[in-house]
Formats: structure tokens, C-alpha cells, sequence
């Protein structure tokens, strides 16, 4: 049986952030990486986004824009370094970079698992043609790293794009959320399937995940809750 140790010898973990030779032991990431930009508080009570001030309970993009789902766990702003770490997960198959971000999202929302009650964890879905060329989904090796820490059950089929969408720079905001809503399906729920985990890289305007979550209340979840690695500046 091969050892993660082993593998770790023929194929040396490097650091998400420097992509610097990670020695053997010295964990997910070069120790010298101590200023990442970590979302802090105040943050919004909707989406979890830094706000300017503590007197502000949400966002001005959540103050303008309805969001159905109950609240976001981001960890990180999408500012360097973490900004083209992230990118290229998605572009250079940096998929390795993925067990740093998932343990990290793990930190985030561990102290709430309890009080969200959640029963189950969903990838946002990638159109089938895109991810053969890609060979992976990376919002789908998240959320599998995060429910094998968490012991939560995962569904990467509940949700499916069904179609290639336009790309979202040329749309504006109605567009886009009619452009995703036509190209995302939902299956039938799991039994015991109330309260859902959506899982994914980047949230910039929100809109892929507020899709999500409609689908998904639509088809009969109770509350949808969502944790990704970065997040964006919103529409503003």
C-alpha cells in the first residue's frame, strides 16, 4: 500500500501560496506566509464580507440584493497573494493547493457545524464538456476534502450545469442570473437532506451561488449556507 509519506517523497507537497518545496513535516504551506489576507471582523451577517464598519450588519451588496441563502463563510479576500494561488488551482491544475484551502475553510465554519445543523455538502457545479477538458471541478475536490474533515456526507450530483453559459463579463446582473439559472438542473434530495453546505473558489457577485440556493430551497432544503476560499468586492 503506498503512504501519503511516501508520495510525498516521489511528488514533494509545494505551498499553495509561493509554490516554493514544501520539506517533508512542515505542514501545508511555507511558515513564513503569516500576512494572508484573511477576511476579518466587521463582516457582513449575510455573506460574510468585510464591512467598513462595525455599525454595518450588512454589505451594501447585500443591503441592495436579496439573498436567499442564510450565510456565507468566506476565509479570504480575492486579493494577492491568495488571488493567483486560487487561479491557479483552476488553470495550472494546482489541485494540491486544494487540502490547504479545504482545512481552511474547515476553521471557518467549525465553530457554527453545530448550529447550522448541516446534513449534507454541494459542490457549484461545472458543465460537464468544461470540466472533461479541465479534468477536474474544483469546487467538487473542495467540498469532498471538506466533508471527509467534517464527516458530512457530500452530493457532487445534486446540482448540474446542464449547458455552457455566456461568458458573465459581457452580462449585466439580471443576464447573468438568467444565464445560470437556464444552465444549472436539481436532482432529487437525499433522504434527511434539510440543510445544505454549497461550497466553492470564488464568490464575486454572488449570483452563482444565489442561483444555487434557490434551486435548491425550490426542490425542498430548509436553509442553504455556503463557504468558499476567496471573496470578492461584490457589485458595488
Amino acid at each position: 500500500m503506498i503512504t501519503d509519506a511516501f508520495l510525498d517523497l516521489l511528488y514533494p507537497r509545494r505551498c499553495p501560496v509561493c509554490d516554493a518545496v514544501l520539506p517533508q513535516g512542515a505542514g501545508l504551506i511555507c511558515r513564513s506566509h503569516q500576512g494572508l489576507p484573511y477576511v476579518e471582523e466587521p463582516c457582513c451577517m449575510r455573506c460574510g464580507k468585510e464591512t467598513d464598519a462595525w455599525e454595518d450588519a450588512y454589505c451594501s451588496d447585500c443591503r441592495k440584493y436579496a439573498k436567499s441563502f442564510q450565510k456565507g463563510f468566506p476565509v479570504f479576500n480575492y486579493i494577492e497573494p491568495v488571488k493567483s494561488s486560487v487561479l491557479a488551482v483552476k488553470y495550472q491544475n494546482k489541485r494540491e493547493y486544494c487540502d490547504f484551502y479545504s482545512m481552511e475553510i474547515v476553521k471557518k465554519i467549525k465553530p457554527y457545524l453545530n448550529q447550522m445543523d448541516i446534513s449534507g455538502i454541494v459542490p457549484v457545479p461545472m458543465y460537464r464538456k468544461k470540466e472533461r477538458l479541465r479534468g477536474f471541478n474544483q469546487a467538487a475536490i473542495l467540498a469532498k476534502k471538506v466533508g471527509k474533515q467534517t464527516g458530512l456526507p457530500v452530493h457532487t450530483a445534486l446540482l448540474k450545469r446542464t449547458e455552457p453559459t455566456t461568458p458573465q463579463k459581457e452580462l449585466n446582473n439580471v443576464e447573468r442570473a438568467n444565464n445560470i439559472r437556464r444552465s444549472v438542473s436539481v436532482g432529487p434530495l437525499p433522504q434527511g437532506c434539510r440543510n445544505i453546505l454549497l461550497i466553492d473558489d470564488i464568490y464575486t457577485t454572488g449570483i452563482t451561488i444565489e442561483v444555487c440556493t434557490e434551486l435548491l430551497l425550490q426542490a425542498g432544503v430548509e436553509a442553504v449556507y455556503f463557504a468558499t476560499v476567496c471573496i470578492g468586492k461584490g457589485r458595488d
